[in-house]
């Protein structure tokens, strides 16, 4: 079973962690034009070990439009994106973003969105795309989050 810690049990204020900051994995990101999901390789990334917050909130994707500049990420497509300040159009990117603690990937169109500029500790935001492929396992009282393949 592939399992992989997002919280902060081990430290001595844990909880007051995972409350702030949210259930964090580190993610590689980048746009492999050869990558094939079918294969059992991850991925060329441009950059690895990025936190990425696991956004229970969040139905898709996001990356940071900064982080995507960088990365040359290809722009597809631009649409409205909903979040807590209302709509915004923002451009699509094609990227991957590989988790290797949990041997997966997300694959597709991410929302290029000023998360940075914002004022947002990550770069990248996976949301309940990304979880209707494992469980998370979330306790507010001692700073204990996982997620785990079924």
């Amino acid at each position: 079973m592939v399992s992989a810690d997002c919280g902060y049990h081990d430290s001595p204020h844990g909880a007051k962690l995972l409350a702030y900051y949210g259930p964090v994995l580190l993610v590689n990101v980048g746009f492999d034009p050869t990558y094939k999901a079918d294969k059992n390789r991850p991925p060329v990334s441009g950059l690895n070990g990025i936190e990425a917050l696991v956004d229970t909130g969040a139905q898709e994707g996001c990356i940071d439009s900064s982080l995507a500049a960088q990365l040359r990420l290809p722009i597809v497509d631009r649409r409205p994106v909903c979040g807590v300040h209302g709509a915004i159009d923002v451009d699509m990117h094609l990227a991957q973003v590989h988790i290797p603690s949990l041997k997966f990937t997300l694959h597709g169109r991410f929302a290029g969105v000023h998360l940075v500029a914002g004022g947002h500790p990550q770069k990248v935001l996976i949301g309940r795309s990304f979880l209707k492929h494992f469980r998370l396992a979330y306790d507010g009282t001692n700073g204990y989050a996982s997620i785990t393949a079924p």
